[in-house]
């Protein structure tokens, strides 16, 4: 009788420590349809340069013929990495008639390449980074970078929250065109 308990007790104890012979069920994950994104891999616009995320958009094209006749296509395609504050088509129709005609009218194509260049950072910099860098050097004069209330701004013209990143850089949407200041004597007069 005592070897009937001792066998039961030790029975038992090897069941509650796993040992017994009933199948333990394991939840299986579930197929998932679309794969998720992992650390490292490219969203649809960061298969596209900066200029082809730009030609995409369609709130761009003022921008991208500026781009064009300036003669930096290349840089924004094959360069990089950039930060661009991309004024919208409405940024630009916001300009004084003279200020965009002398901008756009292809007579003063080293002022347009200038004032292009004031809306270009070195490398990649997100909104969350404004505040930490304050006064970037852009390619053609300093900026100014703030976020006030939550609302993201570079030389006190707001950018819109959305930034799109590209294979070469990220383009931040602005409200306004960046009129560098000029000491060269390119700024034609308006």
């Amino acid at each position: 009788m005592k070897t009937l308990y001792r066998s039961m007790w030790m029975a038992a104890c090897l069941a509650l420590a796993g040992g017994g012979t009933a199948p333990m069920v394991q939840a299986q994950p579930e197929k998932q349809e679309t794969p998720q994104q992992q650390p490292g891999d490219r969203t649809e616009h960061e298969n596209r340069t900066l200029l082809e995320t730009l030609r995409a958009n369609g709130d761009f094209t003022t921008l991208v013929k500026a781009i064009d006749e300036a003669g930096m296509s290349d840089m924004l395609s094959d360069g990089g990495p950039y930060t661009i504050f991309a004024p919208t088509d409405e940024a630009f129709a916001r300009l004084p008639d003279s200020e965009r005609q002398a901008l756009l009218g292809g007579e003063h194509e080293e002022w347009l390449r200038k004032v292009l260049k004031y809306h270009l950072l070195p490398g990649i910099v997100p909104a969350s980074e404004f505040k930490a860098l304050g006064r970037p050097q852009a390619l053609t004069g300093q900026l100014s970078l703030d976020v006030q209330d939550g609302r993201y701004q570079v030389n006190d013209i707001p950018v819109e929250r959305e930034e799109t990143r590209a294979h070469n850089g990220i383009v931040h949407p602005i409200e306004g065109v960046l009129i560098p200041w000029d000491a060269t004597g390119l700024r034609p007069d308006t």
